[in-house]
């Protein structure tokens, strides 16, 4: 007897006698397949002998048999939430492998149809792509660090062109779409595996990572969301927000700004490097608020008690920093270690090993790099003692966690516990030792098992001083890759915590075009995610500094246009304000010049808009076209016309989103008073229409188009004066 659930356009039946799982919509099948449990060396379920029980909305399928398996669907908003569990009825311990609610499904999309790929780790590439065109293949030496190295495609037998989507995945094409998520990540590295074809094949896997079920002992797969309703925008943002719920995301205020060390010194700063820039952030009163020192402090990956030379008097150092008025910052990877660091030859026993006993390769930093077994006590106790000394005696508050993969390579540990839930171990006794106050952003780290543990996460590859990977690899630091991420990724922000896009690199030093510093500047002001900027203050020139402060401070959170259609999406637009105005970004992704075309009639509900060109810093026909340089954008602010004096801009590059709450018209006294929810003052810019003019005995014009004026935190009262011909 089949069963089934329907929520929506979406339907998922169950056939027990087959274990077989069909998902539909409008009666069009979208994905037919098994699902299965891998233990020992046996698959189940293995019997039609099954016992259906309804509870509630939700509906409970149990195969009676030693290794008994339970399949559940349960209806959600708009989709269908399917589980297996697996009971071990027998006598002795089984390992448990893979568990899959649904497995070699085979769907009607094609090599040509598109699939939306979401990266293990924060420098894993994401975007969404043809099925048949695959990112470029890792070389050997970056697969520890790029890929979970448990994903199927990496055998050298895997089909040509398989790979694997992580934590989500959306199949898209004529045929309608299908969008996947896994919910829960405290227990499995969950994936979706890809074999693209006439009929792509797909399996959502939840790897059981051969851990012991003990003889009565129960395990359940996280729940698989199966979305066939949706768009796969709207469907990738449900999915998030229902992780978030499920996961407790911690999801600050507001998104951090500051300046840190590492992409100007690199390994090479001193404490006095970090004075200097102080003193030039005074002097500069650039409205950031954490100071970060990156990666050169310590002697060794591992050994991060053990400082290099100048640095001995870390709490000296933070207290000049919280002196100077900033939040003091470190970056460290606690979970890398150095081959050739102290902790490795104390302590070799604290090591992820193979079956050899021999330390797993984690990649190559300072030479070979090991990870940190996160379930030995002995460990632990050193990382909560580590990060005590970090937060209690040298006084830091924001930290920056990178190489966190390194907890979750595939190998032996101290305890039988699954990869995820030894990266959680380590990553929840940081976050333990250092309290809620502390701020913890993630980096290199495996992406939804870090949701509820930090409060920010880097999202793509690092920046860089040049635009592109010489090699031609997306997971490598260079602007294109990081840029891929971020838009594709911004469904996360506010979601599972902040986005965190990596720097902005202002100098005129870098390889970097002024065309490719605009469109970064344009992607972080309008995304809200945190805004950190890394060159020495002394060699940023005026045209760097206004594009920095133009992108401060963060709005809330931006909207991504051509999220599950494009590679590179080329639209970016924030949400209305009070007053209905809003900023858009046209991009040019390509490498030739190219006219772009924005019509703000998409997205502000009137038909008479006015628009002020951010960057051209004129008011502009609303019928926009726009010849951009490769790598460039055009932002463009637009509010509803009206026929009398109303804001339309502002020199912050995201229209000031969300600073400004409120604008309000006196239409007795001609006036238009601005409520600024800002620490400092802004720069906007009031469109005058015709027959209006600015009250100012200094305005020495009969009518001007546009007002530029500063609004001062709290509220600004601008007057107009009208002609009689008016």
């Amino acid at each position: 007897m089949t069963v089934e659930r329907t929520a929506g356009d979406t339907a998922v039946a169950y056939d027990p006698e087959c274990g077989e799982l069909t998902v539909s919509a409008d009666g069009t099948a979208l994905a037919t397949g098994n699902v299965r449990v891998a233990v020992d060396d046996v698959e189940v379920p293995a019997t039609a002998e099954t016992t259906v029980r309804e509870d509630g909305d939700a509906v409970r399928v149990t195969h009676e048999q030693a290794l008994a398996t339970t399949v559940t669907l349960a209806p959600a908003a708009d989709a269908v939430d399917v589980t297996v569990a697996v009971e071990n009825g027998t006598d002795e311990p089984v390992a448990l492998g893979d568990l899959s609610p649904l497995r070699d499904a085979t769907t009607p999309f094609d090599r040509d149809d598109r699939v939306f790929e979401h990266g293990y780790q924060s420098w894993t590439p994401t975007a969404t792509r043809a099925l048949g065109d695959a990112f470029p293949e890792e070389p050997s030496h970056n697969r520890p660090q790029m890929l979970d190295l448990d994903a199927p495609f990496l055998d050298a037998d895997a089909p040509d062109g398989a790979r694997s989507s992580h934590y989500l995945t959306a199949l898209a094409g004529d045929q309608g779409s299908l969008t996947l998520a896994f919910l829960e990540h405290d227990a499995y590295l969950s994936r979706f595996d890809l074999e693209p074809g006439d009929e792509t094949a797909v399996s959502a896997v939840c790897p059981g990572d051969g851990v012991a079920l003990a003889p009565g002992e129960t395990r359940r797969s996280a729940t698989l969301r199966v979305d066939a309703s949706r768009s796969v925008p709207d469907a990738l943002a449900a999915s998030a927000n229902a992780v978030g719920d499920r996961m407790g995301a911690r999801v600050p205020e507001r998104a951090p700004t500051g300046w840190c060390t590492w992409y100007h010194y690199f390994t090479g700063v001193t404490a006095a490097d970090v004075r200097e820039n102080l003193d030039a952030l005074e002097d500069w009163s650039v409205p950031v608020d954490v100071v970060q020192l990156d990666d050169g402090y310590e002697t060794a990956f591992g050994d991060w008690r053990s400082l290099a030379d100048g640095f001995e008097d870390m709490r000296g150092l933070r207290d000049d920093v919280a002196d100077a008025g900033y939040r003091p910052g470190l970056w460290l990877a606690p979970f890398y270690v150095q081959a050739d660091s102290e902790l490795a030859a104390d302590h070799p026993e604290w090591l992820v090993t193979d079956a050899d006993g021999d330390p797993v390769d984690a990649g190559e930093r300072h030479g070979p790099m090991y990870g940190l077994d996160t379930t030995h006590p002995e460990a632990l106790a050193w990382l909560a003692d580590t990060f005590a000394t970090i937060v209690d005696d040298w006084g830091f508050s924001y930290l920056k966690l990178d190489f966190l993969y390194a907890a979750a390579l595939p190998g032996e540990r101290h305890e039988d516990v699954t990869r995820a839930e030894a990266y959680r171990r380590g990553l929840s006794t940081i976050r333990e030792t250092v309290g809620d106050d502390a701020f913890v952003l993630g980096c290199g780290a495996p992406q939804f098992p870090s949701v509820g543990l930090v409060d920010a996460m880097r999202v793509g590859p690092d920046t860089a001083p040049h635009w592109r990977d010489p090699d031609g690899l997306a997971s490598q630091p260079a602007h294109e890759n990081a840029v891929r991420n971020v838009l594709n990724r911004q469904f996360l922000h506010r979601r599972l915590w902040a986005n965190d896009p990596d720097c902005q690199l202002v100098r005129a030093t870098t390889d970097l075009t002024d065309a490719e510093r605009r469109a970064f500047a344009a992607v972080v002001a309008l995304s809200g995610g945190a805004n950190v900027f890394s060159d020495a203050l002394g060699e940023i020139d005026d045209a760097g500094r206004e594009l920095l402060e133009r992108t401060l401070p963060p709005v809330d959170t931006g909207r991504v246009a051509g999220l599950g259609r494009e590679e590179f999406p080329e639209r970016m637009l924030t949400d209305p304000r009070g007053d209905g105005a809003v900023a858009l970004a046209a991009f040019n992704w390509t490498d030739e010049p190219r006219t772009v075309a924005v019509d703000p009639d998409e997205r502000v509900a009137t038909d008479d808009v006015r628009c002020w060109d951010a960057f051209g810093n004129e008011l502009v026909d609303p019928r926009i076209e726009r010849d951009l340089a490769p790598h460039d954008a055009a932002v463009i602010h637009c509010a509803p016309a009206r026929d009398r004096p109303h804001l339309v801009g502002a020199r912050h590059l995201a229209n000031a989103a969300d600073q400004v709450v409120a604008a309000d018209w006196d239409a007795d006294a001609g006036a238009l008073t601005v409520e600024l929810d800002a620490a400092r003052a802004m720069e906007l810019i009031a469109a005058v229409p015709p027959g209006w003019t600015v009250d100012d005995p200094e305005n020495t014009l009969e009518d001007v188009e546009a007002k530029r004026f500063l609004a001062e935190p709290g509220e600004t009262t601008i007057a107009f004066q009208r002609s009689d011909s008016a």
